[in-house]
């Protein structure tokens, strides 16, 4: 069975996960079809952080996937992108027809989009049924040894980068010439600011069982252990692209740090231990509707990264 796999590093030069043979180049987004939410001149804020079994989980940490299991990552990436864009037909048979992506007659395209005009309706509807994800990655945090001067472990997270993304294909095949769907995750704090978060157990007996299960993996120096970072948040807007690789802006309201061993949650940053979203994106920018950054007497900047 073939083996679809991910790169899902969060490399600025790795925008999507790749399927075992297949090629994507990176999106270039098209702001102009951005769907624009209305949010402050600040940016977006951060929602209050929510019980885990509120949020779906998106896995994309393995290194590969069986097929199925990577249909199922199609379905649920596709719901994410549709929660948070516009109704638009054309686009809906192209996310969610096989046929009318095969199909080069305009004209055919039509037909097929309106007899299945019905079906499209309900799978937008239940794509905005729900916003809360929880998108798991394999982006590396560090979380340190348990201090008990400060009564907690260190969290350092170790990509801010908002260019990188993760996703997956449209369709799964030998080669995969219908673009793609991808994360944009905005509010990771940045790495240069030298920002850390501080988590702080409930108990003791959550303080041992997180110390546990990082001194398993502690070599002698005693120092930090990676871990994955998921994601907890909601989509934002989207931007689409000609070529069909369309991107979820992907608001983070938590970090969750996930045992690689294990693949369990070991703790979760809230928002308000994260500070403030900072776009750095002009892109995305545009698709949340803000104004970009102005430089003191008013004149806008020009150097942010276009992303």
């Amino acid at each position: 069975m073939n083996r679809p796999s991910l790169l899902c590093g969060l490399l600025a030069a790795t925008l999507l996960a790749g399927c075992g043979q297949h090629e994507s180049s990176t999106a270039q987004p098209d702001a102009s079809s951005a769907s624009t939410p209305s949010h402050s001149q600040s940016g977006p804020e951060r929602r209050a952080a929510k019980p885990m079994d509120a949020y779906e989980v998106i896995d994309l940490s393995p290194a590969s996937f069986p097929e199925p299991t990577y249909l199922e990552l199609i379905r649920q990436v596709r719901a994410a992108y549709w929660s948070a864009t516009p109704k638009d037909t054309a686009a809906l048979a192209f996310d969610y027809l096989a046929d009318y992506r095969a199909e080069t007659d305009s004209f055919k395209r039509a037909d097929i989009a309106k007899a299945h005009a019905s079906e499209l309706d309900q799978a937008y509807g239940d794509a905005q049924q729900r916003h809360d994800y929880a998108v798991r990655t394999r982006s590396l945090m560090q979380v340190f040894p348990y201090d008990a001067s400060t009564g907690g472990f260190k969290v350092l997270f170790s990509s801010d980068d908002e260019r990188s993304a993760v996703g997956v294909f449209k369709s799964v095949g030998n080669r995969h010439p219908y673009g793609a769907w991808s994360f944009r995750f905005v509010g990771i704090p940045r790495v240069a600011s030298g920002h850390e978060a501080i988590y702080k157990p409930k108990d003791e007996a959550e303080a041992r069982a997180i110390e546990a299960a990082l001194a398993a993996q502690r070599d002698a120096s005693g120092g930090s252990i990676n871990v994955y970072a998921q994601y907890e948040g909601h989509p934002l807007a989207t931007i689409s692209s000609p070529a069909h690789d369309d991107t979820i802006i992907f608001g983070i309201d938590a970090i969750t740090a996930v045992d690689r061993k294990t693949g369990k949650p070991l703790l979760t940053i809230n928002g308000k231990d994260l500070g403030p979203i900072d776009i750095k994106c002009s892109t995305t920018r545009k698709a949340l509707n803000l104004p970009e950054p102005a430089q003191s007497g008013g004149i806008e900047m020009s150097s942010e990264s276009p992303c």
